[in-house]
């Protein structure tokens, strides 16, 4: 299943944001996601201060609770994309 989830932090929670969203990316990068969560992609504006993670997971439940055991204080919202368009290379 693919879920979006979208972080918005404040000024003084981008600190928090980003470090926890570089540990995220690293635990990706050396495999060590729980099983059944794969971090497919991220992108983050600083400027925007807003990051966009997208997830390919077995469970939508699983990954929000995950992500409640790194006490996340900023705005966070899952989605679940209905693709309408996708560009493919042949």
């Amino acid at each position: 299943m693919k879920v979006i989830i979208v972080h918005q932090w404040e000024d003084n929670q981008k600190d928090d944001a980003i470090k926890l969203i570089n540990q995220v990316v690293s635990l990706a990068k050396e495999k060590k996601l729980p099983k059944g969560m794969k971090l497919d992609k991220v992108s983050v504006s600083e400027e925007a201060k807003t990051a966009i993670c997208e997830w390919d997971v077995d469970s939508i439940d699983t990954l929000m609770n995950t992500a409640k055991q790194f006490n996340i204080t900023w705005k966070v919202t899952p989605m679940i994309p209905k693709v309408l368009y996708e560009h493919k290379l042949l």
